[in-house]
């Protein structure tokens, strides 16, 4: 082989091996802030002790955030199959409910029940809308898991928070419609792309309270002489 095709071959496998690390590379959302989790993973679990309220909710909000990216892949991939990068998209997206800095949900301004809170009222919105998604013949399986996790997961937020109906502000927009094909496919897209952002987010927050909530337990059971020797 000469020399000349021995750096094609080179330089074809190192392009391979940089676009398979491109594909790994996880996206993240705008409260990127809250660094200390990722969102993916469940701290702390030694599989033998019973898991958290909050650490359900986290398992529960990270099923919820796979199967809405898979959907959103799925759907990015049918209707929009000649575009490589969902980038393109930026400007013709429509706007859907978003965490916000001003939420609580950041390490900076973290509060439980403000974030907790949002989320319910931003997950309320999409499982309000979810039927633009169910008129769209995707994969019936991953809508229907996407609408009964959101349920789920609302409900176990409401467990704490005990909303009663109407008892939480609404968020209003414009009612979702579609005036072409096109529109149609572009709003799906704003939706499932945005919702998956929201759940980047929600995972990351919730992920965060178990681990304070843990830390506060922990601070909260000191053994009597630790307290005796605080006082002295």
């Amino acid at each position: 082989m000469s020399s000349a095709q021995n750096a094609a071959l080179f330089l074809s496998v190192a392009l391979a091996a940089f676009i398979s690390l491109l594909d790994a590379v996880p996206v993240y959302s705008g409260l990127a802030e809250l660094s200390e989790t990722s969102g993916e993973e469940l701290q702390d679990v030694d599989g033998k002790s019973p898991l958290s309220d909050r650490q359900k909710w986290h398992l529960m909000a990270r099923d919820l955030h796979r199967d809405v990216k898979m959907l959103r892949d799925q759907q990015f991939k049918r209707d929009f199959r000649q575009t490589v990068n969902m980038t393109a998209f930026e400007d013709v997206r429509v706007k859907t409910p978003l965490l916000r800095p001003s939420d609580g949900c950041l390490s900076r301004n973290f509060s439980t029940d403000s974030c907790l809170s949002r989320i319910y009222i931003i997950l309320t919105w999409y499982k309000d809308n979810w039927s633009f998604i169910e008129k769209e013949n995707l994969t019936s399986s991953l809508v229907n898991d996407v609408k009964h996790g959101t349920k789920r997961l609302l409900e176990a937020i409401n467990s704490q928070l005990q909303i009663a109906d109407g008892g939480t502000d609404q968020i209003s927009s414009a009612p979702l419609s579609a005036t072409s094909a096109w529109t149609r496919k572009t709003t799906v897209h704003s939706i499932l792309f945005n919702f998956t952002s929201v759940m980047i987010d929600s995972c990351r927050a919730i992920s965060y309270m178990s681990k304070r909530k843990a830390a506060y337990r922990a601070k909260d059971t000191k053994r009597p002489a630790d307290w005796s020797s605080d006082k002295n």
